[in-house]
């Protein structure tokens, strides 16, 4: 039997599913002619699909190097190294593929998958567009080029592209709730809440479409349903902090008894600090005394020094040794334990207090400063999912600058801190950021401030949990806990919003910001 038809042979075994006759019949064609490269390709798939991934790599390798123009072994390639995690190397097989053959939708699609988790959207975009100018009948690919429109905040495409995805399979679960997020983007709430239940009508265990529905009625103000659904975050797996596993049951709000109570951090550091204003009220009720017992809360290390002096709460760090403990809650099911509702917000504050020595120390640094003392924050997390649409920059805080009887503070933290040792135009501002070591810190200046003006990050929880007045910049599409067409909080009485008026533009934000800062240095 000559190599063409021992391979004719061996393929017949490989599509017969005789994967181990195909495997030794290859094996023998390999060695009898180590340039017969499909014999070298097929090896390579019956060994990826024995899971020995290494000696896979190395024939598709040998394949190319013996036919460099074979479509089919840099899609191999593609194929293997994507689910061997290797991204980079992935995206270089793909468009290897394309450029032997560029009317490959599939090809396009896998290579633009690729991009999106190397987070160049970009290039994504332009390999989904690709791809569903060549099929146009692609329901996923349509999907898959929306996802890259939104995240490139080109709404109005975006949301054509997922309803095209919808007219060609409109059974396709994951194109609603990608229209949802989209039309939520653009401000129709209600447009998207339809598209996330028929979402999970279509697929009962959607959770990231029934989390996303939660955070639009949380939006909306409908806390009960809202809270219920926000328990769905543990499932949809995106969330910046795993469910954690104890042995230990979690809490279901009855009587504690003289249980132990750990509360543990989940999500940023703004979630945190928004939601231990139920652990005082826990400790004032757990041991069912006026004094009660405390609360254990594992917190991240950066909220320990301002955490230790929560009322009625005993602070320690995640990742150390935790306290003997009988039950536990993350800290963002509380507000659905107390059967939070608008209207019984617990908005006392002050919660957290500056440590006293601390404050003093720097207020020390405040004491040259003339006028109304305004510290400012320009930028949150560039990890943040919606960071795009709510960090500003330094430049706009120019304005404010030049208002007689205003001194801006700088306590910014993160990398952009860097921009406050030279303003634009070099506009005066005390530049305290490289001091500042931790949100203790914060917290203590802030005791010597007047006002805080911020962006949507953790520092205007802080400042609101300290009772600090704080004007913070709200984007077009907010967070949920700034809800809509309110100036104020629910959350904190000190409060101020400032939201935008269109997406994308700060103009009238900061003119109206403007506006009233002149007013308050002017009383």
């Amino acid at each position: 039997m000559n190599i063409q038809q021992a391979f004719a042979t061996a393929l017949g075994f490989q599509q017969s599913g005789q994967a181990g006759e195909a495997a030794r019949l290859y094996g023998e064609i390999v060695a009898a002619d180590p340039q017969f490269a499909p014999a070298v390709n097929n090896l390579g798939l019956l060994r990826a699909n024995d899971g020995r991934d290494a000696e896979a790599v190395a024939l598709f390798r040998r394949a190319l190097s013996l036919s460099p123009d074979s479509l089919n072994g840099w899609n191999n390639m593609g194929a293997l190294l994507t689910r061997l995690g290797r991204t980079e190397e992935a995206v270089r097989a793909y468009r290897a593929s394309v450029r032997l053959k560029p009317d490959q939708p599939a090809a396009l699609n896998e290579m633009g998958i690729q991009l999106e988790r190397l987070k160049r959207a970009d290039e994504a975009c332009d390999a989904f567009a690709r791809a569903a100018t060549l099929a146009p009948g692609d329901a996923e690919i349509a999907n898959n080029h929306g996802a890259m429109l939104r995240m490139a905040h080109r709404l109005d495409e975006a949301a054509a592209r997922f309803r095209r995805a919808i007219a060609l399979n409109p059974h396709y679960a994951g194109a609603y709730s990608n229209l949802g997020s989209t039309v939520k983007d653009k401000g129709a709430f209600w447009e998207a809440l339809q598209a996330f239940r028929r979402a999970t009508r279509l697929d009962p265990d959607f959770a990231g479409a029934h989390w996303n529905e939660s955070l639009v009625r949380l939006l909306l103000g409908d806390f009960v349903q809202g809270w219920r659904g926000y328990e769905w975050r543990w499932k949809h797996g995106r969330l910046p902090s795993p469910q954690r596993s104890f042995v230990q049951p979690r809490w279901d709000g009855s009587p504690l008894q003289g249980r132990r109570l750990l509360v543990y951090w989940e999500q940023g550091f703004g979630d945190v600090l928004q939601f231990v204003r139920y652990l005082p009220l826990l400790a004032r009720t757990a041991g069912g005394t006026a004094e009660g017992q405390p609360v254990y809360l594992e917190c991240q290390r950066a909220l320990l020094p301002v955490l230790r002096r929560l009322p009625g709460t005993i602070a320690v760090e995640t990742g150390g040794p935790l306290p003997d403990f009988d039950v536990q809650i993350p800290v963002l099911s509380l507000p659905a334990l107390f059967g939070t509702r608008l209207e019984t917000v617990p908005a006392r504050v002050p919660y957290l207090t500056a440590e006293p020595e601390l404050a003093a120390r720097w207020g020390e640094r405040l004491k040259g400063l003339d006028g109304l003392k305004v510290g400012i924050v320009w930028a949150g997390s560039p990890t943040h999912g919606n960071d795009k649409n709510r960090s500003i920059g330094l430049a706009p805080f120019a304005r404010l600058a030049a208002i007689p009887g205003v001194s801006l503070v700088s306590i910014q933290k993160g990398p952009t801190e860097g921009q406050a040792a030279d303003p634009p135009g070099g506009f005066p501002l005390l530049n305290l950021s490289p001091d500042i070591k931790d949100f203790a810190d914060t917290a203590a200046i802030m005791a010597g401030l007047d006002l805080v003006v911020c962006v949507d990050t953790s520092v205007a929880h802080l400042a609101g949990a300290l009772g600090v007045p704080v004007w913070v910049l709200v984007p077009f599409a907010p967070d949920w806990r700034w809800m809509l067409d309110r100036d104020d909080s629910p959350w904190y009485p000190t409060m101020r919003l400032f939201r935008q008026d269109r997406p994308g533009s700060w103009d009238d934000a900061i003119d109206r910001l403007e506006q009233a800062l002149r007013s308050r240095a002017s009383g």
